[in-house]
């Protein structure tokens, strides 16, 4: 795909999706690195949009991008939207799929939690998945009476799982990404959705949309329909599908990336 790039007669404005794990933030480091803040501040100073797209839910997401200025996003793996602070639209997964996969867990001896509100909580039946991830990132309720087909909101799924063991686990079409060694998390990963849904309340053009991403949960955000960009420290698969790939976010990927894409000048 060709790189659309402003000229200096006229204005074009983009409208810019960034991961944050692995791609605002630096995993090695825990913190997003002051070239990429630097950037995000010239980008907004220009007039293009600055928005975030994550897996995290919408609440955990605006809390800890409030320090960057970032208040528009795509959160919960798409199934939301965040424009100015204000959240516009919020969708949990399909109900019964999900109910079908806790039954199952249950009933073959995993280990789960399930967040059923748009707050950084989650709920099980027992202590086992307390015990299995004992600093786990969402608070847990236990609730040996808990009702799992009265839910018909479902924002994440928890499942102690070592890495390799998830091909022991029937998903039952349940969209999932590995969390970190220890779990792996069912919830949306189809980032594309929201931001469509977004460009459609902007009434702006989607061939204006670049993304940033280096994570499986990227890979249905890098569509034909706009310009995608990898970061150094992306997996390969989506290295593959990008319109080109930056540095790493260690190595100002960000700021590289804004000056080779026109929306910067190199130096500024």
């Amino acid at each position: 795909m060709a790189i659309q790039n402003p000229t200096p007669s006229a204005f074009h404005r983009r409208y810019l999706f960034f991961d944050y794990d692995g791609t605002l933030r630096s995993r090695t480091y825990d913190r997003i690195p002051e070239s990429t803040r630097h950037a995000l501040d010239l980008l907004r100073r220009k007039g293009h949009l600055v928005a975030l797209a994550t897996g995290r839910a919408q609440m955990d997401a605006l809390d800890l991008i409030s320090p960057t200025g970032i208040d528009t996003m795509v959160a919960d793996g798409g199934n939301s939207i965040t424009l100015d602070g204000k959240l516009i639209w919020l969708e949990g997964m399909p109900a019964e799929p999900c109910h079908r996969l806790m039954r199952w867990l249950d009933a073959n001896g995993w280990a789960w939690a399930v967040n059923v509100e748009n707050k950084r909580t989650c709920i099980t039946k027992s202590g086992a998945y307390q015990q299995a991830i004992p600093n786990p990132y969402y608070s847990v309720a236990i609730d040996p009476g808990f009702d799992i087909d009265k839910l018909d909101f479902i924002s994440k799924i928890f499942i102690a799982c070592p890495t390799g063991e998830e091909k022991n686990i029937d998903f039952g079409g349940v969209t999932w990404a590995r969390y970190d060694q220890a779990q792996v998390l069912c919830e949306p990963t189809d980032k594309a959705r929201g931001i469509r849904k977004m460009m459609e309340l902007l009434h702006a053009p989607l061939e204006d949309v670049i993304v940033f991403g280096d994570g499986t949960n990227d890979l249905a955000m890098f569509s034909t329909e706009w310009t995608s960009v990898a970061m150094g420290n992306a997996i390969d698969e989506l290295k593959e599908k990008a319109t080109f790939v930056t540095n790493s976010v260690n190595d100002n990927g960000i700021y590289r990336a804004c000056v080779r894409l026109g929306l910067i000048e190199e130096g500024e």
